[in-house]
């Protein structure tokens, strides 16, 4: 019906005719043009090289993108063409030769692979959505633990969709942990060794990069933060954590790779990226490399990232786009002590000498004994609260030592394959990438029309749940207050109770004094 309407249509008409199908089907008019038939006696125009010798300059580049082995895939032709310009391979006069005209010339001559993938979609501002994933290292293995908590790290082929061999060093692998905003497309990320993906890693992780520290370009609290279904998302410390800071998990599917694209697709482009060029050097089967300075390299690789266009709005920068949280009352931080608000949570019985046991380890409750409690247990250091059921009071636990006993471990031959064989036999490149003369070379100033203001912050109060003094439950604190008083408070005067409460810090000593009050109250009521 499209194409009838349009080859009916009169002279001046067609494009009103466009425009009319595209309102009706909500598309933009270039979509309608696609569908429409394409004329094919119309003669192409022969393209015309401004750049002489570009054709052999964009083979050398070609085999430097290629030179990663074939189960990796291939190296960002930027950076392909920028290695190429420090080692001196091709003429310094292509370095103001566009990225995308190296492309074009590489399509052109028969040698090239693949075409990138785009998503669509954003949030509306920014730190409305983050997204967080972890990965292992495709290339990197750790080679040796250092003195002072570093690793030497090396690079290994390795097998199609096989990741990490040879065997790592008491089962450490180095591990890429990501958040991006959903809304400008910043990145943060940091690396470690560890020996697989962890709850406590991710929060950790997620701590930092929420936090205001020199050299990030990301920080503050999301409304909303998103991520596979890992061991982090299946935390119950993590969500119980979560729901203090007041930030909400959206939900993910198992196998729904597109609504969680943005990160799979991106983040793993990125840390593979940047990976694979280290294959440009000649010498990579010998070629060692400390995990800090990686890291640091790293780092200035996602700066640089970060200071690309923003996918839509093409004035901006990401990190432009993101510092626009300002106009959306700036972003919300989250108190230094978090981490040690984390807790997890036992039913036990305090028997009469006063002890109890967890995991076969024994402990001693000062001021406590024959009581039904809850125990808590911070995850990032052993504090300890037991609770106590009766009551509500809280006591501390003494110093343990664990036992050993109950300890165990558990065991667990076209143009672009030609292209590839001249890759393998390239000497004397090395991959200058991201050190300090690579910063000199790319160090441009662009003028950008956007003035710089300071980004406002805030910083959310978080709740220790392990205070002794502190209610972490407002329903207990109301129990209480019923108990102390021997009044039952419903409807809108248990509203007002508890407002009141929480403006007061959820103190216990303040709802004991408030009993006192409507103690006395009644009193007088009952006088009267």
């Amino acid at each position: 019906m499209i194409v009838t309407d349009w080859k009916t249509a009169k002279h001046g008409d067609k494009r009103r005719i466009i425009e009319k199908w595209a309102g009706m089907l909500q598309v933009a008019p270039q979509t309608i043009y696609r569908v429409l038939p394409k004329n094919t006696n119309r003669r192409k125009r022969a393209a015309t090289r401004h750049h002489t010798g570009i054709e052999d300059a964009a083979r050398v580049v070609a085999m430097l993108k290629y030179s990663v082995p074939e189960h990796r895939g291939t190296i960002t032709t930027r950076d392909a063409l920028e290695n190429a310009l420090l080692n001196g391979m091709i003429d310094k006069r292509f370095s103001t030769v566009p990225v995308g005209t190296f492309d074009r010339v590489i399509r052109e001559l028969g040698i090239n692979q693949q075409r990138r993938r785009i998503q669509r979609f954003q949030a509306e501002r920014p730190n409305e959505m983050h997204h967080v994933d972890a990965s292992s290292s495709d290339c990197f293995y750790v080679a040796e633990e250092l003195p002072g908590g570093d690793y030497l790290l090396r690079l290994h082929k390795g097998h199609r969709d096989y990741k990490n061999k040879p065997i790592p060093v008491d089962g450490l692998r180095p591990w890429y942990y990501g958040v991006v905003d959903d809304h400008s497309g910043v990145f943060c990320a940091r690396m470690i060794a560890a020996r697989g993906e962890s709850a406590a890693d991710n929060m950790d992780f997620l701590c930092y990069a929420w936090s205001q520290q020199e050299g990030k370009d990301l920080y503050g609290l999301p409304d909303k933060l998103k991520g596979d279904l890992g061991p982090m998302m299946r935390s119950p410390e993590f969500k119980e954590f979560l729901g203090r800071l007041d930030v909400d998990i959206d939900p993910s599917l198992p196998g729904d790779k597109e609504a969680h694209g943005k990160i799979e697709v991106c983040w793993s482009k990125m840390w593979r990226s940047f990976e694979k060029a280290y294959f440009m050097a000649s010498d990579w089967k010998s070629f060692t490399i400390t995990m800090s300075e990686l890291m640091e390299r790293f780092n200035r690789w996602t700066e640089r990232y970060n200071q690309n266009p923003h996918r839509f709005e093409r004035k901006l920068t990401k990190k432009q786009a993101w510092e626009r949280i300002s106009r959306h009352g700036g972003a919300v931080l989250m108190p230094e002590n978090a981490l040690h608000t984390i807790v997890r949570r036992w039913s036990r019985e305090v028997k009469q000498d006063g002890t109890f046991s967890i995991d076969g380890t024994l402990y001693e409750v000062k001021g406590l004994h024959d009581a039904s409690v809850w125990v808590y247990q911070g995850v990032f250091d052993n504090k300890m609260v037991v609770v106590d059921r009766a009551t509500g009071n809280k006591y501390e636990v003494d110093d343990f030592i664990p036992n050993k006993l109950g300890e165990f471990k558990a065991t667990p031959e076209t143009g672009y394959q030609q292209t590839r064989k001249a890759a393998a036999d390239l000497t004397g490149v090395q991959n200058l990438l991201y050190t300090p003369e690579h910063q000199e070379m790319i160090k441009t100033e662009q003028p950008r029309n956007v003035i710089k203001i300071p980004v406002k912050t805030t910083i959310r109060e978080l709740q220790n749940p392990l205070d002794l003094d502190t209610y972490h439950d407002i329903n207990q604190a109301i129990r209480d207050l019923q108990t102390l008083t021997g009044s039952v408070f419903m409807g809108t005067e248990r509203n007002e109770l508890m407002t009141y409460i929480r403006e007061n810090g959820m103190s216990r000593r303040f709802v004991a004094e408030l009993a006192g009050e409507i103690q006395v109250e009644q009193m007088q009521r009952i006088a009267l």
